[in-house]
């Protein structure tokens, strides 16, 4: 009888440590977020970000950009407001992180954690 006790609680403990570590899926973003996103800031008149489900791109202006492949994407609530975190390389496999506070209120607002002050705004006419 004492064994089989031995064995439950072996067997509950496996079960229970498979859905503590077992790694997570990246939630990914949420539709709101996928398009291209420009500021009326004027330092960055003819610059834009782009999300989709696998690339984070910056256009660079002059018709430049520079595009991305995304690792990760993490998701958490910061300061009671959304934060993303965004892990990703470049073509040479260099690896970045981005993080950026998106407000989903009037059709969103992205502001990056390190720019709190400029406000960037998914244009309309976006397609993917």
């Amino acid at each position: 009888m004492k064994h089989k006790w031995i064995i439950i609680s072996v067997f509950i403990l496996i079960i229970v440590s498979i859905f503590i570590f077992y790694p997570k899926e990246d939630e990914g973003f949420p539709d709101s977020l996928i398009g291209r996103w420009t500021t009326s800031e004027p330092r960055y008149k003819d610059r834009f970000f782009e999300l989709s489900k696998v690339t984070f791109t910056y256009g660079l202006g002059e018709d430049k950009i520079d595009v991305h492949f995304i690792l990760s994407i993490e998701k958490s609530v910061q300061d009671n407001n959304t934060l993303y975190t965004i892990n990703y390389h470049n073509i040479d496999g260099l690896e970045y992180t981005r993080s950026f506070y998106y407000y989903p209120a009037n059709g969103g607002v992205i502001k990056f954690k390190n720019q709190k002050d400029i406000k960037w705004t998914k244009k309309k006419d976006t397609v993917f």
